[in-house]
Formats: C-alpha cells, structure tokens, sequence
C-alpha cells in the first residue's frame, strides 16, 4: 500500500534508515516512522528499469551516480562499509528531480571496520570480488566482506550486474550503445568492462574514480 509521498514496507528492518539516515546524506529514501514490523519511507518514483532504453544523456547520468552511491557506501569515514548484495534494476529509484537513490536495503551488509580490526579473524586488507561462486548472478561471501578491512564488492555488484552489456540484471546494460566519438575520446566502454572484469585484481579502485570523473565531464 503507498500514498503519494509515501511507501509502506513490511518485514524490513528499520535500523539502516535510522542509522544511516538520507538527512546525513546516506543515499536512502526519507524514513518516517514504523510500527512493529512495518516501516514507513518516501516513494521516491520510478525504478531504473524504466529508464533502460533512455537517452543516452539520462542513463549515464544514471550510471554515474551508481557508481558513486557504490564509492560513497565503500569509501566513506564514517568507520563502516555498507555492501549492497542485491542490485536489480528495481532496487533502484530516480526522483522527480533525477537523484537516484538506493530504495531497498533489506538486503545490504554493514561491515564495522573499526570494531572488526580488534578480531582475530579480521584481515586488515583489501578484498577482492572475483564472482567465482555463480557465473550467471552476482554472489558474494559474507566471511569475505565482513573479515576484510574494504572490498571493491559494490564496484562489482553495479558495473558486472547494472552497467554493462550482458550485465547480470539488464541484457543491455544502462551504458549500452556509446556513442562513437564519446567512447574514442573517453575509452568508456573499455573502462567499464575493466570496472565489471578487471584484468588485474584491486583494479577497481582505480578505475572507479577515472570513470567517475570522465562520466561527470559527459553530464
């Protein structure tokens, strides 16, 4: 059941939105309130499932701030890393006013770097997402992401599932079809395949902020 401003979810923990709230600057939906199990945020508009076939303008804007809710959940000095395990283009919602914000985090994994490095089984370095266990879907290991001081999983969930042509969750890709002379100047498709198949392992981490920057010169 929504209303217009307003959805309604059942069965979702409240505690990311409180936690994490959109007021300092989280890229969440507006919560509300909740009542047991039921929780109240904004409707924030449609999913990014409808904008596939979009001009090209408004999906690399899209994808671009994709790749920087994945940076900002990642990289961020509030001493947690918020891992998105679920991706799908309807996770994804696109205001009014064209933010795009992350609408499902049923599904995120929080990662407490600070109070983890005190762990033994806490490995103070960087993890790798290789997408070894499904060939077909994005995966993940929970032992990986949680034992590891920062993982490039976020980097892979959007470039491998969203981005690409033949990307997990869209056959063609929010960044399908670039243009000629874009792609000559930029390398971007060629970026962005790096981004989702990296040829060299933590390569992510480089090539997220080159792409980063060449999308926002493009908007």
């Amino acid at each position: 059941m929504s209303t217009r401003g307003e959805h309604i979810s059942r069965d979702l923990d409240s505690f990311s939105f409180k936690a994490f709230s959109q007021a300092e600057g989280w890229p969440f939906p507006q919560y509300f309130g909740s009542c047991g199990r039921v929780i109240v945020e904004e409707y924030v508009g449609k999913t990014i499932s409808y904008f596939e076939d979009s001009p090209w303008k408004q999906r690399i804007d899209i994808a671009y701030q994709l790749l920087l809710i994945a940076q900002m959940l990642t990289e961020n000095a509030s001493g947690f890393s918020l891992y998105m395990t679920d991706v799908n283009m309807d996770n994804f919602a696109v205001r009014s006013d064209g933010t795009v914000l992350l609408v499902d985090v049923e599904s995120i994994v929080i990662v407490d770097r600070s109070g983890f490095k005190k762990d033994q089984n806490f490995q103070n370095k960087l993890h790798h997402s290789k997408g070894e266990f499904c060939r077909d879907c994005l995966n993940f290991s929970f032992e990986d992401l949680c034992n590891h001081n920062q993982s490039d999983h976020n980097y892979y969930a959007i470039c491998r599932g969203l981005l690409v042509p033949g990307s997990y969750y869209s056959s063609k890709g929010l960044l399908h079809e670039i243009p000629e002379k874009v792609d000559i100047q930029t390398n971007l498709s060629l970026l962005v395949q790096e981004c989702a198949n990296p040829t060299r392992m933590f390569n992510r981490f480089q090539v997220v902020p080159k792409l980063l920057q060449i999308m926002k010169s493009l908007l």
